[in-house]
């Protein structure tokens, strides 16, 4: 691995590790100060509920499986008669 892939990749975990102890640990002194500020309001936000509607699978009959019995026919080529066995010990 290339140093500065390396590097990179140590940056990035930090930065990722730093942010997350940033945020669950602190805090505000007043309690108006939380209401601008975004980790809080995100925090405190609720989920918005999904709203999709699936639709109910429908079930018919296409077709009817009709089964037919087939037979192979062996066809033995000019160039496989004409290859050569293996050598005799």
């Amino acid at each position: 691995m290339r140093l500065t892939t390396r590097w990179l990749t140590w940056l990035c975990l930090s930065l990722m590790l730093w942010t997350t102890v940033a945020e669950s640990t602190h805090n505000h002194a007043r309690q108006s100060d939380s209401n601008s500020c975004t980790i809080c309001v995100v925090a405190h936000s609720s989920t918005p509920a999904p709203n999709c509607s699936h639709a109910a699978p429908v079930f018919a009959a296409v077709g009817l499986l009709q089964e037919e019995e087939v037979c192979a026919k062996a066809w033995v080529g000019v160039f496989e008669l004409g290859i050569r066995g293996p050598p005799a010990a």
